[in-house]
């Protein structure tokens, strides 16, 4: 299956995604009802005008309706329009906030995949994807809403098993696994609160959304160019300056980016 075929299988038809989330919202004020660019979005995509239809899902979404279902339809436009970075800020937004959204994180690598073999026809050498450092891995394993209902649920449960093992009339088999199961469980509760911890203390993280952009050296459209960034590579945020942030990237190069040109993460 190619990487371009991939992207497509996992489509799920956006329309009906969109048409589902809105009727979960509450209504919100918007020059265009939401509804009507729900249908522009879907008459456009069923002509293959995929720029015209992401441009009505990004109204929904500036509007605040920005569901797991109608980013994952976004990023899905932008991928089959050609804007790759673009589309991995949105697969990344919804794998961040739900890990079981595996049509996602396909679509994330496939979306890697085709801009890295786009690259390659261009420059020769490309980069598919860029592994995250542990913390940050374990950090993103699971939303920090996820973790902390692990966290207490591993902590009642252990509670529970303690319990039935001290009781009198509990068995030897019952008392053993009841304190193997406090052990077990009890390790689960540290690798949640763990996991919570560390995206708590986790670093802002944005995406680079267009190609040939550079880092720059002071926070000001006049500022000195220095090293390129890649489209969709993976940046860590570490302060703002009015229209600019100023960005660290996976090989440690530092400089500032307009926020444009950047798909903040955030939960």
């Amino acid at each position: 299956m190619t990487a371009a075929r991939s992207v497509r299988v996992h489509r799920r038809g956006f329309a009906v995604c969109v048409a589902t989330a809105l009727t979960l919202m509450a209504p919100v004020a918007m020059a265009v009802p939401a509804t009507e660019l729900t249908a522009r979005a879907r008459a456009a995509a069923a002509r293959g005008d995929w720029n015209s239809a992401a441009r009505s899902l990004e109204e929904i979404v500036r509007a605040g309706i920005d569901s797991t279902d109608v980013l994952y339809d976004l990023g899905t436009l932008y991928a089959r329009a050609g804007r790759f970075g673009e589309a991995i800020h949105r697969f990344e937004q919804v794998a961040r906030r739900n890990p079981l959204a595996l049509d996602a994180v396909h679509n994330l690598r496939a979306a890697r995949l085709l801009l890295a073999n786009r690259d390659a026809g261009r420059t020769g050498r490309a980069v598919a994807e860029t592994a995250l450092p542990f913390w940050t891995w374990f950090a993103e394993v699971l939303p920090l809403d996820w973790s902390v209902w692990l966290t207490l649920f591993a902590q009642i449960a252990a509670i529970a098993c303690i319990v039935v093992a001290r009781r009198r009339n509990s068995g030897e088999m019952a008392r053993v696994g009841g304190v193997a199961a406090a052990v077990l469980l009890t390790g689960v509760t540290l690798i949640g609160s763990g996991m919570a911890v560390a995206r708590i203390r986790e670093t802002p993280a944005g995406v680079v959304l267009h190609d040939g952009i550079r880092l720059r050296q002071s926070p000001s459209p006049d500022g000195i160019e220095e090293a390129a960034v890649r489209e969709g590579e993976r940046l860590e945020i570490s302060s703002r300056n009015g229209a600019f942030v100023r960005a660290i990237t996976s090989s440690g190069r530092v400089g500032w980016l307009s926020v444009r040109d950047v798909g903040e993460l955030g939960e």
